[in-house]
């Protein structure tokens, strides 16, 4: 006889597809950016991103605001192809994680997602890259702030900004100038093919997105409130 879970397979596998449909629909209304606007959303050029991704590559992710929101725009067919700073926050870890993985399997894209921020961590690695050979690229969204923290700011600190806000170089131009490729795109439909460009390069590489400042949730709401104190001694205390 055969296992009594498998008589209500087919339910559970719809009602599954259901689901997925349904995050998929919610996932494209949140995907738009405003007729009109200047710069894209970030979660716009994420699904313009998602679109073009090859089936065998390999994408690793920073910590960030970006970064974190990108985790529910990747899909992948194949093992050993998601690399995530978790919960390490290991700011500027991506593009050397995307250098190892190259090494590693050096007939899959290798890309890296990351923030203009911590970019700053890590940019001087397309050196690298060019002496040794390890065509891995990096996308970087540049919206002119640390996303993460700023975030707290806003829910924490009543938009009072420190350090924040920062003032970025083209890293499409700072990578070219590096001897590596470069390209920068401010517009959902040069998203894909740009990434698809630089793939078929065969040389270490940067995707500047300039996207909006739209910042997504925090990665906790209570992160920085005040603790309850519930003995009297404590009370003082804040």
């Amino acid at each position: 006889a055969s296992p009594a879970c498998l008589d209500n397979k087919g339910d559970r596998l719809s009602a599954a597809k259901l689901e997925k449909e349904k995050w998929e629909a919610e996932l494209d209304a949140m995907s738009v950016t405003p007729a009109g606007q200047a710069l894209m959303e970030p979660r716009h050029a994420l699904r313009e991103l998602e679109k073009a991704m090859p089936d065998n590559a390999m994408v690793s992710t920073d910590i960030g605001n970006i970064c974190s929101v990108s985790n529910s725009y990747l899909r992948f067919k194949n093992p050993n192809s998601f690399f995530a700073a978790m919960s390490f926050g290991n700011c500027g870890y991506a593009f050397p994680c995307a250098m190892g993985a190259k090494l590693g399997a050096p007939d899959r894209p290798a890309i890296a997602y990351v923030g203009d921020g911590a970019w700053g961590m890590s940019l001087n690695e397309i050196m690298t890259c060019v002496r040794e050979n390890i065509p891995a690229i990096a996308v970087v969204f540049n919206n002119g702030q640390w996303g993460a923290e700023k975030k707290n700011q806003v829910d924490f600190y009543g938009d009072r900004y420190v350090g924040t806000n920062i003032q970025n170089p083209s890293f499409a131009e700072v990578s070219r100038v590096m001897g590596a490729e470069g390209i920068k795109v401010d517009k959902p439909e040069e998203v894909g093919a740009a990434l698809k460009t630089l793939i078929a390069s065969g040389k270490p590489g940067v995707l500047e997105i300039m996207v909006s400042k739209t910042l997504a949730d925090p990665f906790r709401r209570d992160a920085l409130s005040k603790p309850i104190r519930h003995l009297d001694k404590y009370k003082t205390f804040v």
